[in-house]
């Protein structure tokens, strides 16, 4: 029998001159390779993990379509982004409900043994929809549409045609993949930096979202830089991204249970019993939540220190100034504000503030917190 296939082939070799377009390709062929082998197990449903490696394959290529820019025609853009898309969003429903059936004997064991019987009806209730979405997904795979998307996105990668070099498909690779990276890592920095105790599940969520989008730059492009330093790297962040992500499958695995009861509910299969064990259920799931939200800041702490920031400039310094050594308003193409505003934009390259988001070249709107944190750091550097 064939074994998942991993989306992440160690084996895959950058040149730092190599063409930023080429490099890309390879990139995205190798994502495509995993695609295919794990297609059929897929299908076949014979290991969830099938499923889960077909999964990273595709958010790996929407990834590197939406990160990496420049690079690829406007027109193959405009043509495979909502196609992976979809997708991903077809082959959601069969994996969550893959997950909670993986995780069914914790969720009994995690209950008192007089109630753990009372969890049946919920195992009775994500097996039989698990069979559905299967089905679903199964025939969404075996249909022209996604036939056609593999067909033509295998074309473009093994010959991209004749279509206008994009203005950095030419360009070193390395040179495209630093200038990326720093920008995605300022990125999670200031939106780590900027979660305190009262921030919004979203706010870690986005964070997350932002943690994950530099891993897999990190990942593409590995074989680029020392293996040592670059794994350290990784590393680094992985440990970020666990606490983030048992927060984040918390928060989807609460809202998922009380969506179930209500669906077990209408279909009229939860006895009163099975009602309370989910209850009971829901409570140690939002205990070990409040863990995680607990674990966040020292594990953003430890993943921003000081001697990992020297260590990303040290392996992804370009030969332009970075944002800190601009001149403030370098690049301002009309008039800056005195003070950053709330609902103002700040100008990611050269720290210039404008009313106007056209005015700057990196706009990032301000939000309050954004302000407050800004100020904080101007009255620490006067104070100096």
């Amino acid at each position: 029998m064939s074994q998942p296939h991993s989306s992440a082939k160690p084996d895959l070799q950058l040149h730092p001159a190599m063409p930023a377009g080429e490099a890309v390709r390879h990139i995205l062929q190798n994502l495509l390779e995993a695609m295919e082998a794990n297609e059929e197990g897929t299908c076949a449903a014979r290991d969830p993990e099938f499923l889960h490696d077909f999964r990273v394959a595709v958010r790996r290529t929407r990834s590197a379509l939406s990160q990496i820019k420049g690079v690829l025609p406007a027109p193959i853009l405009e043509r495979f982004r909502p196609e992976f898309a979809w997708l991903g969003e077809i082959t959601g429903p069969t994996r969550d409900l893959d997950v909670f059936l993986l995780r069914y004997e914790d969720y009994r064991e995690s209950l008192p043994e007089e109630f753990r019987d009372a969890l049946e009806p919920l195992g009775r209730f994500l097996k039989a929809h698990q069979r559905t979405e299967q089905s679903r997904l199964a025939e969404e795979l075996a249909s022209p549409r996604y036939r056609q998307l593999k067909k033509e996105w295998a074309d473009f990668l093994a010959a991209p045609g004749t279509q206008a070099s994009p203005p950095h498909a030419e360009r070193p690779v390395a040179e495209i993949a630093g200038k990326r990276i720093r920008k995605v890592l300022r990125r999670a920095i200031r939106e780590g930096e900027a979660i305190g105790e009262d921030s919004r599940p979203e706010d870690l969520h986005e964070l997350r979202k932002t943690c994950k989008k530099l891993r897999y730059l990190l990942e593409f492009f590995r074989s680029l830089y020392p293996p040592q330093k670059i794994a350290r790297l990784i590393r680094a962040l992985k440990t970020l991204q666990d606490n983030l992500g048992d927060f984040q499958d918390l928060q989807v695995q609460l809202a998922s249970l009380q969506k179930f009861a209500d669906q077990m509910a209408a279909e009229g299969e939860i006895p009163p019993r099975s009602l309370l064990a989910m209850g009971m259920l829901i409570e140690g799931l939002q205990r070990r939540q409040r863990q995680a939200r607990n674990e966040f800041a020292d594990r953003f702490a430890e993943f921003s220190r000081e001697k990992n920031l020297r260590l990303f400039e040290e392996l992804f310094a370009g030969t332009e100034p970075s944002s800190k050594e601009k001149t403030m308003g370098s690049c301002l193409k009309g008039k800056s504000e005195n003070k950053p505003k709330e609902g103002t934009y700040q100008c990611d390259k050269c720290g210039a503030v404008s009313k106007k988001k056209g005015h700057l070249c990196k706009p990032d709107k301000l939000s309050g917190k954004d302000v407050k944190k800004i100020e904080k750091k101007t009255r620490k550097s006067k104070g100096k």
